[in-house]
């Protein structure tokens, strides 16, 4: 599947992470000599179904996340040992309604609640991942 978004794993230097328009996360680790991607998660309704637009490692060295958001509004957060599963999924929906078409999203620097995104309509939120 086309890989929609990419970036390399903060606090990995050998990995590079991306989402895909099936919805699947992949990872590659340049210390292989495979130019496909070492691991990818299943496709699963309990991760994403829909294109991946923005994956993202934030926190810190010792406690870090993927984090992944995709056309429909579902933002997965994915510990890099294991991507069988996510570990977290919230809905990210406006009003408490529709579901937000995301197509970017950043983190403030040292910050792994609060975050933008970017959507397909052309509008920007704010938003939190812990409540």
């Amino acid at each position: 599947s086309k890989v929609m978004s990419a970036c390399f794993a903060q606090f990995h230097p050998n990995l590079m992470v991306g989402g895909t328009y099936s919805g699947q996360i992949v990872l590659w680790d340049n210390r292989s000599n495979k130019k496909t991607p070492v691991q990818r998660t299943p496709l699963s309704a309990a991760a994403h179904t829909h294109p991946v637009y923005c994956v993202n490692v934030v926190g810190t060295q010792n406690a870090h996340n993927l984090v992944s958001v995709s056309t429909d509004g579902k933002l997965c957060t994915w510990s890099l040992d294991m991507l069988s599963q996510p570990q977290d999924s919230i809905e990210l929906v406006h009003k408490q309604s529709k579901a937000v078409a995301v197509t970017s999203m950043s983190f403030p620097l040292g910050d792994i609640n609060n975050f933008v995104v970017g959507s397909e309509e052309g509008s920007v939120y704010t938003a939190c991942r812990l409540g």
